[in-house]
């Protein structure tokens, strides 16, 4: 192998949207409190010298928030994004900063509506569960092994091979699909049943292994949307809420309010086997007449 110049160092494009990993320390605070997406995906790079020297970095960051304010329009504007990057013959390698509180909510999202033709590339999202200036911080790590597990991917890529799509957290590498957070604190908050150590074979054990029972196919939904979509009316419109059936009159209160807010769907939790209390009945059937699907379901797993 001929040393590697800039010139030859993979081109990976940073997607930055803010999070704990780009938070800074709320100063002056009595308590541990931080203040999340206080700097840019730039700046976290440039400030990690050995990262800088590794790749021919290209930077973008379309929004910059806590995840918790994660929006449906965050949600396009991301995919739409990542679609351009992912097509661009200038970029080897897509990764994507995000917070924690709704890492799973998007990868999901994106693992249903990008094109599986799309997935030419690794695509890895990263994030931290401690901020930037954090003493503990683990996101310069998280970038740093993100990176090799780039770089690994690149070096031993064939023709038409694996490219992997997921999170990259603690060393460890998940599906899209399959990312889920375990807990609100610990550097260990997304290890999971489907959580690899990134090697040479990982993404083969990943085919191997079964996916979940209600994990939707990677595309499913991508021909709801246009490459640079911004909206769609249907999505955006989708409001299915959940009335739990339990003793006393609040489930009869929630099923009343629906009425004049008129939902797309409803879900009646009803106990056993989805047995509906009698005073929820009538209301139900004036829903049907209002258009309201109701798909009535059991609070038993």
């Amino acid at each position: 192998m001929r040393p590697q110049t800039p010139d030859t160092l993979p081109r990976v494009a940073l997607v930055a949207t803010g999070g704990t990993i780009a938070g800074a320390l709320t100063e002056g605070s009595e308590t541990w409190a931080y203040e999340s997406a206080q700097r840019s995906g730039e700046s976290l790079v440039v400030d990690m010298p050995d990262l800088l020297r590794r790749a021919q970095w290209h930077f973008e960051q379309p929004y910059s928030i806590g995840s918790q304010n994660l929006q449906l329009s965050h949600m396009l504007q991301l995919r739409s994004v990542l679609l351009r990057l992912l097509q661009s013959p200038l970029v080897d390698a897509v990764m994507v900063t995000h917070g924690t509180d709704t890492m799973e909510d998007m990868l999901y999202f994106l693992h249903l509506t990008l094109p599986t033709s799309a997935f030419s590339k690794p695509l890895l999202f990263t994030g931290a569960m401690l901020p930037a200036d954090a003493e503990q911080a683990d996101g310069p790590e998280n970038l740093r092994g993100a990176l090799a597990f780039i770089e690994q991917c690149l070096m031993g890529r064939q023709p038409n091979s694996t490219m992997p799509f997921g999170l990259f957290m603690q060393g460890l590498f998940t599906p899209a699909a399959c990312v889920e957070k375990q807990s609100t604190a610990g550097f260990d908050a997304f290890d999971g049943p489907y959580s690899v150590v990134p090697d040479s074979n990982c993404l083969n054990s990943q085919e191997a292994m079964s996916s979940p029972l209600d994990s939707g196919a990677q595309g499913q939904f991508s021909k709801l949307f246009d490459d640079d979509a911004t909206g769609h009316p249907l999505f955006e419109a989708m409001e299915v809420p959940v009335v739990y059936c339990v003793p006393g009159n609040g489930p009869l209160r929630q099923l009343n309010d629906l009425l004049s807010r008129k939902p797309a769907s409803v879900i009646v939790a009803a106990p056993g086997h989805g047995n509906i209390p009698d005073d929820c009945v009538s209301v139900l059937r004036r829903l049907l007449l209002n258009g309201v699907s109701v798909v009535r379901a059991s609070r038993v797993a």
